[in-house]
């Protein structure tokens, strides 16, 4: 191990700011091929829609991350907030049934409050704590319980996955994996060109390979302390993120990471969003980390991977 300097900064866990969340770091909750879709009780002004065909949905209490494809229903009730938008995504999704497209919809988040995993949010959290969605992919009609459809998209149901962010996320499967990944679960047998390649991460180390090459680099010193100066200002000023402790450490192109968190259910319902967003659209860092999560305690580590020296944004000397 070089004997390189660890900016580290240890924050009083009881002090934390809440304030309405940001917005969801994902474009759509739920993906779908729809082979059929069925009103209840008739299809003029329904207040229950059955979905059949082969859906991603995002993993329970995440940040971010989607689970794997699965076959099967989704049984949804009107949800009673917004009945008009929501009759609105059913009419896209019955015509979206058999062509063999994938479609996008509900939104990613969904408040801690509702979920099966924490039914109500622990002493000292807000009340607009947001966890991922939570829906049941089922596989017998008649067993099936109606949910609360999930909050719609602003973007209503979604057809087209060509943004930047699809292709090029800062974190988690780009939405064009996705896509290909349900298409192959959904019709396994069917050729298929591989989904475009983010051209930004061309000539970069893959994610996987940041933890094991870190160790490895010397420390470009004054790019290093630039870089941990920058990391811990955007981190340290992030709005409601709480943390116990920070640390920063970058050598020749990798910055490693560490937090951690008051609590294990903190960690899952709020900071790892909030660490995502503040880390989203770092100056002069390249898109794609790789994060590695404890199984024993409430920390997250990231490594991240320079681009070229940070020129837009300043850096107070108070935040070094």
């Amino acid at each position: 191990m070089l004997n390189t300097p660890v900016r580290l900064l240890v924050l009083c866990a009881g002090f934390v700011m809440w304030t309405t969340p940001s917005a969801a770091s994902t474009r759509v909750g739920i993906y779908a091929v729809i082979d059929e879709v069925t009103f209840e009780p008739s299809d003029l002004e329904p207040d229950r829609i059955v979905i059949s065909g082969t859906f991603i949905v995002p993993a329970p209490i995440s940040s971010g991350d989607h689970g794997r494809a699965s076959r099967g229903l989704l049984y949804f009730s009107l949800n009673p907030d917004s009945p008009g938008p929501t009759r609105t995504d059913w009419r896209a999704l019955h015509k979206a049934a058999g062509t063999g497209d994938v479609v996008g919809f509900g939104q990613y988040w969904m408040p801690c409050a509702r979920t099966a995993h924490l039914p109500a949010p622990r002493e000292g959290w807000p009340s607009n704590a947001n966890c991922s969605l939570e829906v049941t992919i089922g596989s017998d009609r008649s067993k099936a319980i109606a949910e609360p459809y999930p909050a719609p998209s602003e973007e209503g149901v979604v057809t087209a996955f060509d943004h930047d962010d699809d292709i090029c996320p800062r974190f988690g499967r780009p939405s064009v994996r996705i896509v290909a990944d349900l298409l192959a679960a959904h019709s396994p047998g069917n050729a298929r060109s591989e989904p475009p390649v983010c051209k930004e991460s061309i000539g970069f180390l893959a994610s996987s390979a940041l933890e094991r090459t870190f160790p490895t680099q010397t420390r470009d010193v004054e790019w290093a302390e630039f870089a941990e100066a920058l990391i811990l200002r955007r981190l340290t000023e992030a709005q409601g993120l709480a943390l116990s402790e920070l640390g920063v450490e970058c050598r020749d192109t990798i910055c490693h990471i560490r937090l951690a968190y008051p609590t294990a259910e903190y960690q899952e319902a709020t900071g790892n969003r909030l660490t995502a967003d503040a880390l989203s659209d770092l100056t002069g860092f390249a898109r794609g980390a790789q994060l590695i999560s404890s199984d024993t305690d409430p920390t997250t580590e990231y490594y991240i991977q320079r681009t070229k020296m940070p020129a837009t944004e300043t850096v107070q000397s108070s935040s070094r």
